[in-house]
């Protein structure tokens, strides 16, 4: 009868363990299985967070509510391109002033048409123009001759080479009576005169009379002549470069 009981209670007992056991099983299937959909839903979100990013961020290089931006490399490009057309565009139009180069100069032409003028006296030449120094009888030394001596008598009429305006007549100590007039660019100085019959401010045309022969003091041992300076822009020339 014992022996009946304790077979029966060994039977149960190993039953219950063999339960237990299934259960632990059970259990650490589950707790196997949670663990794993756990890791996989907590990792699927970064990817689609980070896919998301990358979307919204991508086309924020492009679009401002709704405008496409232009990158800067394009515009700095653009305003380079803009830059070197407006520079070409300047040097283009640069040679438009050239033309102003090619204007003539009537200066000279003028000077060559009035470079010949009438003999104030006769053409006979008894003292050439110098710039070396020559010798002088009255004075007794060597200096410039800085114009010509027309050999005339004294009394003789002197006239205008040209038409001129008076711009001086005075006696000086060297020359005598002396008339200057302005022809043009050119200035005639007449010296040695008797008598002036023109003043300061007066007009006068070719030809006409504007004194007679006299004396020239720093010249009173040669025959009597006319003194005759020319001057063109304020500088001595040679009268016979100027006389017809």
């Amino acid at each position: 009868m014992n022996l009946h009981i304790q077979k029966n209670g060994g039977k149960g007992s190993s039953k219950g363990f063999y339960i237990a056991l299934g259960v632990c099983l059970i259990a650490v299937g589950v707790a196997a299985w949670t663990t794993y959909d756990s890791v996989v839903n907590y990792a699927a979100p970064d990817d689609k967070s980070q896919s998301e990013t990358v979307q919204s961020t991508a086309p924020a290089n492009n679009t401002v509510s709704g405008v496409y931006a232009e990158p800067e490399s394009s515009s700095r490009t653009e305003a380079s391109s803009s830059k070197a057309s407006s520079s070409s565009e300047t040097v283009a139009s640069k040679p438009e002033s050239k033309p102003e180069a090619s204007v003539s100069k009537p200066v000279k032409a003028a000077a060559a048409e009035v470079t010949r003028y009438s003999y104030p006296v006769g053409k006979t030449v008894v003292q050439k123009f110098s710039t070396d120094p020559v010798y002088c009888k009255t004075t007794l030394d060597w200096r410039a001759h800085t114009g010509i001596d027309l050999s005339a008598k004294q009394g003789e009429t002197v006239k205008a080479i040209a038409n001129g305006t008076v711009t001086k007549a005075y006696q000086d100590d060297k020359y005598g009576n002396t008339v200057i007039i302005t022809h043009g660019n050119v200035e005639a100085w007449y010296c040695g005169l008797d008598q002036m019959k023109v003043k300061a401010g007066d007009t006068v045309e070719s030809g006409q009379e504007i004194g007679t022969v006299g004396k020239v003091p720093i010249e009173q041992e040669e025959e009597s002549h006319l003194h005759f300076v020319t001057k063109v822009n304020g500088e001595y020339v040679d009268p016979l470069t100027l006389l017809k």
